[in-house]
């Protein structure tokens, strides 16, 4: 959440890896004093490590993934898979606020029947499976009418309909098993997570291969996308529960019978506002594609997931390092004492890892992109230093985001979140004709007014506060 992920690539949603735990490490004390302690160097380093170890697999077939794409089914092929692959990202429905509720959980659950994060687990794990069937029936109905081109503009194509009413069916198979992912998060185990999402990566590609290899249409490779989310989260699922100690798949597909009610927790109160973050960074970033399909054309949306390929990598990993703050700010806030020399501490460090990882996507960036597209087209240095200055900014805000995830401060967030979204897509739209990084231009202008200075301003005013007290 600390870093928004506008185009998150085209790997896979999925998470988690091989590695197990006894005890899951977030239930244990988090230092001591004025500081978070070694447990979360510990956890900030095996997820740096994590991510590091898999971004370079991620970006190598990721390029891969977009040039293999490009090759079988050309410039208005890759455009339709780019912008239907990344259309669950515009749903505010893929978490709702699962996240936040079962690391709360988590952070106050202290006995050995873990009956509050048991609960919070069910809750939240039947809201997604009644969203998912939502979404596949919604996607399905669509395509039924023929309203899928319509929606897709410039990018779709005559197999539109076919194609996303598949890929809903997927997503929505998909949801509640990427519930494993909220779990890894508040046991602080983001390292599984990422080591599973490079496999991901990995298992998408072969699928894209074998597509491409098979003279498969566009709706294969898409397809391909959403499948092996299913199988990621699915393993993840196998995984967290181990580390949580409790059958989680097993909760998951139960969570809808009707003893699994009188176990449930109330989550609402981090859930919702949690669910309107999600939703407003939605429809400021994911809808980028689509405001380029409408006011420009196929070869802007191309451009710009081409450019949003060293983008999302580049925000994963410097989220890496942000995600142990949710939970470790999830412990601190209950004892007392401040982290606001902490807190200026960890943004500067954010700040610099941010400018130094923005400099790198620039100078890398417009040569592979132009070569990830054939030379069809041409990724310019303007969209990458756009997509650099994103990048910085969320970096910045990361720390102050992660210590602002209480019930307060969420609901500050959904407020602030939410004119950003609003000013982000009304500036956009006229942005547009600038090309591909037009959107990304109202996205740095409108996170830094709306999200960046007014979290910053709170987290600090409100810890001085604390301090006089």
């Amino acid at each position: 959440m600390g870093a928004p992920h506008p185009s998150n690539g085209l790997s896979p949603g999925g998470q988690p890896s091989p590695v197990a735990a006894t005890v899951p490490p977030a239930r244990a004390p988090s230092g001591t004093g004025g500081g978070p302690g070694p447990r979360f160097l510990d956890a900030v380093t095996r997820s740096v490590g994590a991510r590091a170890v898999t971004l370079p697999v991620s970006a190598v077939t990721n390029l891969a993934l977009a040039h293999t794409v490009v090759g079988a089914v050309g410039v208005p092929g890759y455009a339709q898979f780019a912008l239907v692959a990344t259309l669950p990202a515009v749903l505010p429905l893929t978490d709702l606020g699962a996240g936040a509720a079962i690391t709360e959980a988590v952070a106050r659950d202290t006995s050995d029947e873990q009956r509050l994060v048991r609960g919070t687990v069910l809750t939240s794990a039947r809201n997604l499976m009644c969203a998912g069937s939502v979404i596949a029936v919604t996607g399905v109905t669509l395509a039924l009418f023929g309203l899928w081109g319509a929606v897709l503009g410039q990018a779709a194509q005559p197999s539109s309909d076919l194609t996303v009413a598949l890929a809903s069916v997927l997503f929505g198979c998909s949801m509640p098993l990427g519930l494993s992912r909220s779990v890894l998060l508040a046991v602080n185990r983001n390292d599984i997570a990422f080591l599973l999402q490079g496999a991901g990566s990995v298992l998408l590609l072969a699928l894209v291969l074998l597509a491409a290899s098979l003279g498969a249409p566009t709706g294969a490779f898409v397809c391909a996308v959403f499948l092996s989310q299913c199988l990621v989260n699915a393993a993840g699922g196998v995984l967290a529960g181990r580390i949580l100690g409790m059958p989680l798949l097993r909760t998951t597909l139960g969570s809808v019978r009707a003893l699994a009610w009188k176990d449930r927790a109330p989550i609402a109160h981090l859930a919702l506002p949690m669910t309107v973050v999600t939703a407003a960074t939605a429809v400021a970033y994911a809808t980028d594609r689509l405001v380029l399909s409408h006011t420009a054309d196929a070869a802007a949306v191309a451009g710009y997931s081409a450019g949003a390929q060293f983008f999302a990598p580049a925000s994963s990993l410097l989220g890496a390092a942000g995600l142990p703050l949710w939970a470790v700010f999830a412990r601190r806030r209950r004892s007392p004492g401040t982290p606001k020399r902490e807190l200026a501490r960890f943004t500067g460090y954010f700040a610099a890892g941010g400018l130094v990882v923005g400099v790198g996507i620039v100078v890398l960036g417009p040569l592979a992109g132009t070569w990830m597209m054939h030379g069809r087209i041409q990724v310019g240095t303007s969209l990458m230093v756009a997509f650099a200055a994103l990048l910085f900014v969320q970096a910045v805000a990361c720390p102050a985001i992660m210590w602002s995830t209480d019930a307060a401060g969420l609901r500050f967030q959904a407020i602030a979140f939410s004119l950003m979204a609003a000013v982000n897509l009304a500036v956009s739209i006229p942005l547009a004709r600038l090309g591909a990084q037009g959107p990304v231009i109202g996205s740095v202008a409108s996170y830094t007014a709306f999200v960046l200075l007014p979290t910053l301003f709170r987290a600090f005013r409100r810890t001085r506060q604390r301090r006089r007290r």
